[in-house]
């Protein structure tokens, strides 16, 4: 089973995925800001990161939905809300597909195109060589992915914990979940809240996403984060809390 991290103790389970560069200790800066009166917050990581990085496998979506699932039962979550960050909206989504009835509302962060990014060859080799570089080349190749926007120590900060929360066999794996084209999306009745940085990637921002996801999602509500990127959880954390939480209690 996947490994996890609780805190709260309300009656409202919310499952909190983790995303490529690392696992779920990125939400630390938050917890500060979250209802644990109200709310269970369950921190879990997919396989190869974190709690789970003795975990191999396929690195899937499908997988990873497998897993997700597993830990709610063995929780014995009848029902739950969940949040996916970048690629784990991916996970979020495989879930969607069968298991809409146990899901109360979903929160897609800073997420992927519904079909995955669909990367030409090039791309997705060069993703691949992040995953296997040393912290040098990794640092280098987010710098020249756009990292300027963000001060060289947080860039340097990043690289570390990727590299102390994640193995690359996972990392190197998840590549072709999030950067290759995944089977279109279920119809989505449950209420689906997208929270985007304005600046992020072009795809990632709340326009495009909009557009991406409205076909599919019958109850979708989209919120741009104008000073953020990627990282609300860590960029901004007390507005990102406070707008998770407010979408959850409405």
């Amino acid at each position: 089973m996947i490994g996890f991290k609780r805190l709260g103790t309300g009656k409202h389970a919310v499952l909190v995925l983790n995303d490529w560069l690392g696992d779920t200790s990125s939400w630390d800066a938050a917890h500060p800001y979250l209802d644990t009166e109200n709310y269970r917050w369950i921190f879990a990581d997919l396989r190869g990161y974190g709690a789970s990085m003795h975990l191999q496998g396929d690195y899937t979506a499908a997988e990873a939905a497998a897993d997700v699932l597993a830990l709610a039962d063995h929780l014995k979550l009848e029902r739950f809300s969940i949040v996916g960050h970048s690629m784990s909206c991916m996970v979020v989504l495989a879930m969607l597909r069968t298991q809409q009835a146990r899901i109360g509302k979903a929160v897609l962060l800073t997420p992927p195109p519904p079909n995955g990014m669909n990367l030409p060859d090039p791309i997705k080799g060069f993703l691949l060589g992040m995953a296997n570089g040393d912290d040098k080349l990794r640092y280098d190749a987010m710098v020249q992915a756009g990292g300027g926007r963000l001060s060289p120590q947080w860039m340097a900060f990043k690289v570390a914990r990727w590299r102390a929360t994640s193995s690359t066999a996972a990392v190197a794996g998840y590549v072709d979940m999030f950067g290759g084209m995944q089977p279109a999306p279920a119809q989505v009745t449950v209420p689906v809240l997208i929270v985007a940085g304005e600046c992020d990637a072009e795809p990632m921002r709340s326009g495009p996403l909009r557009a991406a996801y409205g076909p599919y999602c019958e109850r979708l509500e989209v919120v741009a984060l104008a000073e953020c990127g990627h990282y609300p959880m860590q960029e901004a954390p007390p507005l990102l809390t406070t707008v998770v939480q407010r979408y959850l209690s409405a």
